[in-house]
């Protein structure tokens, strides 16, 4: 299997020093376009700090209500000028700081939504394939949007969740429900290395299998940091 990326949401709320060190510890920055957490300000920051560290950076569109975790969703309409706005936006700042932009990763409520909802996800697609720069996407692994995104020509990596729990369906388990964190890092760490070895992701059922190229720890979960730390030793072990 090929080494796997690891992600991290990041210029959300976190602070200044926080950034920094989760960023020392991932391959990837899912860096907030300032709507629905953060700023203007704080994405440039972190632009600027995923350049010192050599990490690849993707925009991370969301909604500017609850946290880009609302239930009221946008109309396919709403959802294109919001991805012109902030995607636009974002590729703007990272062009002024001199940072590639390599893939775009929905936030909250819209990473679902995009599943769910065959317009979005439509309209997301068509965006990213009209832009001047070549961007890829991060996407459900195992989820609609991955084939059909990568079906219609876009660069693809299937995403998981280290600190998440899943359905036997694959899909992650509503926040708020029992099972829904995974705050333990052993536990967490363990899970992940087993998907590894076998293919097959642990589930409120039976284990599925599912691929993926990129590991997602949430910077806001508790113990975001140690569980980062720990899967860069446990996967770099398990690659050996």
């Amino acid at each position: 299997m090929e080494d796997i990326i690891i992600n991290c949401d990041l210029g959300e709320n976190e602070s200044a020093e926080r950034s920094e060190r989760l960023m020392a510890l991932v391959g990837a920055a899912n860096i907030c376009c300032g709507v629905h957490a953060g700023s203007a300000a704080k994405t440039r920051a972190t632009l600027a700090l995923a350049k010192r560290y050599g990490v690849q950076v993707g925009a991370h569109p969301g909604l500017a209500a609850a946290g880009g975790r609302g239930a009221d969703l946008p109309s396919a309409v709403a959802f294109a000028e919001l991805l012109e706005t902030q995607v636009g936006g974002f590729l703007q700042l990272a062009k002024e700081e001199g940072v590639r932009v390599r893939y775009v990763k929905m936030h909250g409520s819209l990473y679902h939504a995009v599943e769910k909802e065959p317009m979005l996800a439509a309209k997301m697609i068509e965006y990213i394939q009209s832009l001047d720069v070549e961007l890829g996407l991060f996407s459900l692994a195992g989820g609609v949007v991955a084939m059909d995104a990568r079906a219609s020509g876009l660069k693809v990596w299937e995403e998981l969740f280290a600190d998440r729990g899943y359905l036997a369906d694959g899909k992650l388990i509503p926040r708020g429900s029992l099972g829904a964190l995974i705050e333990e890092v052993d536990v967490a760490a363990a899970r992940l290395v087993e998907w590894r070895a076998s293919g097959k992701m642990a589930t409120t059922g039976a284990p599925i299998v599912l691929d993926g190229q990129t590991v997602c720890v949430h910077s806001d979960s508790p113990n975001s940091l140690e569980l980062l730390e720990e899967l860069r030793k446990r996967l770099s072990s398990a690659s050996k």
